[in-house]
């Protein structure tokens, strides 16, 4: 099962907060990413969102913050993350 963690950074020199979640796959690999900005857990898609809202916290510096929004995808919707095509019968009750 997939799992996510809510991984916060100091907040930028505008006060604006840098935190994000991370989706991980079975390996514990991350393979996904979204920015909270003001959005909270509803910046995650849909089929993740409650696990994005009991996510556990982590700590991470502001570099780690960053890397993760430029290496991983922040796709819109959950059959859009790499390994996760199966999700689409979720959303049109059929397979593609």
């Amino acid at each position: 099962m997939a799992n996510i963690t809510h991984h916060c950074a100091n907040n930028d020199v505008n006060g604006n907060p840098q935190r994000c979640y991370v989706l991980t796959d079975l390996d514990d690999q991350p393979v996904a990413v979204w920015d909270e900005g003001y959005l909270g857990h509803h910046a995650v898609p849909g089929i993740w969102r409650d696990a994005a809202y009991n996510a556990p916290r982590i700590n991470c510096s502001v570099a780690k913050y960053r890397r993760l929004l430029r290496t991983l995808p922040s796709p819109e919707w959950a059959h859009d993350v790499p390994g996760y095509a199966h999700l689409r019968e979720h959303v049109t009750g059929r397979f593609f």
